[in-house]
């Protein structure tokens, strides 16, 4: 650069101004690039024209497997809202990981946010500012990887599926407003269309909080919709081996069996629609896998597309839906958290009494659904069960009390009667949370003060066994002695997280030492199957160390063993 005098006269006021003259603000904020500063900033495009209320576009972007959000608040509420939330940990997933590039905005122009304090169950971001009357949130969502969580936003060219809790950010308010959902699938594959648990359809209307949109499922792609009534349908994404008409008609009876048990549709924690939509993923490649959850108004599994629609899903199925009133319309709290024992043991408890009740599965299936549920250590548990200790212990109480109940009444009472008492109570309180202590009550009244006092000491408190008579499930169920198959893997599997992976604690006689496993083989690489099916069909597979090579080593982890299990006693067979 060639200095004139008139260069140098700059020079020397801009480096007087840079360090010999007082600051006038926070220096580190100051632009290094003068000229970019005096340039005004680009103009933000002008927010959409929209009705007062919440509206959620959602526009799939299968060539950068991204989904791309807007959220407009526009109206009185607009003004009020000083942050934005979603869920710290949803099933296991963290949404705000997979956000990209959050932009907040009004008719004034950008909003500046900072993270608001990292405790409680949700992430926020606190607005720098008041909003205008139309708050305008913008962002992409990256599709999760395929092994992810089903929950989690997944996307590609043929479909998209995701539960709100994992990649909604919205304003935090608790109010109802009219809401619009509008999904725009024109990306996905000829013939895409939208659907969420509040309808079907690319623009839905409904009048609902915010967190109602977070509690939803939200799907795209070429959808089928079956109707088992005005208010009760089946959406199905992707291409099932279940008939999807059998399917409904099963799910439908299991609802509204629980429906009848409990005294019709839930009266409390907010829910008292009889609208409600089951939607069904046949997800390609999930193998034998599921996994379902209640949500609003409505019903998500996702399911292996190979998979029939088998006992064990029904009642999966029959789970989940019982939570519109275990879990949902009343559930129990101690110190302030909610007793998981309650909500899901209990749920399990009614889920396979439903199913057998009404048919829709044999006593074989009840009695393995016993077994899975109640004594094995590795229980066929949904993937984002919170607590398999709660699970178990909230099943062995429930059918311990109800048997005991049904006992001391000469079958004129039951656990029934106790939960029904428990969704009075609520919805005349107007609540969703009742104290562990109105169960406490009920059950002092009915079996002593010693049994009421029991529930405090081994359900919140954790102390003692619950221990089932042989009769607990009637007469047509017992605990039998068997020949059957089981998981064995043939040795201390912890053996192989261990530095060096060595083979610890082989089993004489098992299918491992049958196939060439050694006592303190150095194992090289291992692959084990992640389920623990007693039928499984695949196989481990370990390669150890052999003469400086490696020898690979396969077999099926089973035996057969000499076992105690609940089964159906013959003479009660249809």
């Amino acid at each position: 650069m060639r200095f004139t005098l008139k260069n140098l006269f700059s020079l020397a006021l801009a480096l007087l101004g840079g360090a010999g003259l007082p600051a006038c603000g926070d220096s580190a904020s100051a632009p290094a690039d003068l000229a970019a500063a005096a340039r005004p900033a680009e103009p933000l495009p002008p927010l959409p024209s929209l009705p007062d209320g919440l509206t959620v576009r959602l526009t799939p972007r299968p060539d950068r497997g991204a989904l791309d959000v807007e959220v407009h608040l526009v109206g009185p509420e607009a003004a009020r809202a000083k942050e934005l939330a979603i869920a710290r940990s949803w099933a296991g997933i963290d949404g705000m990981a997979a956000l990209r590039g959050i932009r907040v905005r009004d008719g004034e122009g950008l909003i500046p946010t900072q993270p608001g304090p990292d405790e409680g169950p949700d992430r926020t971001l606190v607005l720098g500012r008041a909003p205008t009357s139309h708050l305008a949130i913008t962002y992409g969502v990256a599709s999760a990887p395929k092994d992810a969580a089903r929950f989690a936003l997944h996307l590609d060219r043929e479909r998209l599926s995701g539960v709100g809790h994992t990649f909604l950010l919205l304003p935090r308010t608790s109010d109802p407003l009219d809401v619009h959902v509008q999904i725009r699938p024109g990306a996905l594959a000829p013939g895409a269309s939208g659907a969420s648990s509040f309808g079907v359809g690319d623009d839905v209307e409904d009048h609902r909080a915010p967190a109602d949109l977070a509690n939803a499922v939200f799907l795209a792609g070429r959808l089928r919709t079956l109707d088992a009534s005005e208010k009760e349908r089946l959406v199905l994404l992707g291409r099932p081996a279940f008939e999807p008409e059998a399917t409904l008609a099963t799910i439908s009876r299991a609802h509204a069996a629980l429906a009848r048990l409990f005294g019709g549709a839930p009266r409390s924690g907010g829910e008292a629609s009889d609208d409600f939509s089951y939607l069904l993923v046949a997800e390609p490649g999930l193998g034998k896998g599921h996994d379902g959850a209640l949500l609003g108004r409505s019903f998500g599994l996702w399911i292996g597309e190979e998979r029939p629609f088998d006992a064990v899903v029904t009642i999966a199925a029959a789970h989940e839906l019982s939570h519109r009133w275990i879990g949902g319309a009343v559930r129990l709290v101690a110190d302030g958290r909610e007793q998981v024992w309650f909500s899901e043991g209990f749920s399990v408890h009614y889920a396979r009494k439903i199913a057998l009740a009404e048919k829709l599965i044999g006593g074989r299936d009840f009695a393995a659904d016993l077994e899975r549920t109640l004594v094995s250590a590795e229980a066929d548990l949904p993937a984002h069960a919170r607590s398999r200790k709660d699970y178990q212990r909230g099943a062995l109480y429930a059918a311990a009390l109800d048997a005991a109940l049904r006992k001391t009444s000469g079958g004129e009472r039951s656990l029934d009667d106790l939960v029904r008492a428990l969704l009075d109570r609520a919805a005349a309180e107007k609540t969703s949370e009742l104290p562990v202590s109105a169960l406490g009550e009920l059950v002092a009244r009915e079996l002593g003060a010693a049994r009421g006092e029991e529930l405090d000491w081994v359900m919140v408190r954790g102390h003692g066994e619950i221990t089932l008579d042989e009769s607990a499930f009637g007469p047509c169920f017992h605990r039998a002695r068997t020949k059957a198959k089981v998981y064995e893997l043939g040795f201390d599997e912890a053996s192989l997280r261990r530095t060096p992976a060595m083979i610890r604690n082989l089993v004489a006689g098992s299918a491992a030492a049958r196939a060439g496993l050694e006592e303190g083989a150095l194992v090289l690489s291992s692959k084990v199957p992640a389920g623990r099916d007693d039928d499984t069909d695949e196989p481990v597979e370990i390669v150890v160390a052999d003469r400086g090579r490696g020898r690979k080593i396969r077999y099926l982890p089973v035996a057969e063993r000499q076992v105690v299990r609940w089964a159906e006693k013959p003479r009660c067979r249809d």
